[in-house]
């Protein structure tokens, strides 16, 4: 009887998602980055409160040193050495700084972080299957954070690099056109590229954006031509129409699918 495959753990999956970015799918903790910043936040208005107080109470005290503390840097920077000194004011001063820094970090990365997108549907189930099958990944962690993944809040999550600029057309051709095709060549038509990852092939984007391509550019092309060959057979003005009308949607649909084109070019290149 053989010995039970091993799990694997942080280094394996480390070795996935470092040699491919779409699948470093990590959570943005999005609540807990407001709740931080709410709280900096609210500790820098009690701050900012009790600097104005100190301020008020310094230029109102008569004393000749503290009434200069609003117009003379180094005398509010020494004033805890000073023996009439009031160094509260400079003390708030400073908190205020290593606070207002770390509230400015922190909102800095929340602003980063809202601007990623999350992980595409694809690139997330295709982690999920890698780690749960034996032939490929068999990653099993333990501990709070096993179940990211696999009952993962969708909308926390983030992609590290997610795939942009992707066609319809790309999308199916590496979705199901490869997987059929692997289906039906053989499993020997092409082979991992690192032995570590077995059973898991990998297709360049370019090369799928690229058959796309090709493949819009052939529609695109045939369809205007295939509509002058099917009006010139028509003789009846009001079938010509017809046929116009049914030809136009047809070529504003493909470039829709074959390319990533806004609808303003698409209108115009249809218009055309």
């Amino acid at each position: 009887m053989s010995e039970p495959q091993p799990m694997n753990g942080y280094t394996k999956l480390a070795s996935l998602i470092g040699s491919h970015p779409e699948l470093a799918i990590f959570r943005r903790f999005g609540a807990l980055n407001a709740q931080n910043l709410l709280y900096l936040q609210a500790e820098l208005v009690h701050l900012e409160n009790r600097l104005g107080k100190c301020f008020k109470a310094d230029a109102e005290s008569g004393h000749i040193d503290r009434k200069l503390y609003d117009r003379d840097w180094q005398s509010l920077a020494e004033s805890g050495f000073a023996p009439d000194g009031n160094p509260e004011q400079w003390a708030t001063a400073l908190q205020i700084r290593r606070v207002l820094r770390e509230y400015n970090e922190a909102l800095l990365v929340q602003t980063l972080l809202a601007k990623h997108d999350g992980p595409l549907k694809r690139d997330l189930i295709f982690l999920q299957n890698w780690k749960k099958r034996p032939s490929m990944g068999y990653v099993y962690l333990l501990g709070a954070n096993q179940d990211i993944w696999e009952n993962p809040v969708v909308e926390d999550l983030i992609a590290v690099k997610r795939h942009e600029g992707h066609s319809l057309a790309t999308r199916v051709i590496g979705d199901f056109l490869v997987y059929w095709w692997r289906r039906f060549s053989g499993k020997k038509s092409r082979q991992p590229r690192d032995e570590k990852y077995a059973n898991t092939i990998h297709y360049s984007n370019s090369s799928l954006a690229k058959a796309s391509a090709l493949l819009g550019a052939v529609c695109a092309s045939t369809l205007p031509v295939l509509a002058i060959v099917v009006l010139s057979c028509v003789h009846s003005m009001t079938r010509r129409l017809a046929i116009i009308v049914v030809f136009t949607p047809i070529f504003s649909l493909v470039l829709g699918i074959f390319t990533n084109g806004r609808g303003i070019e698409i209108f115009a290149a249809t218009a055309a």
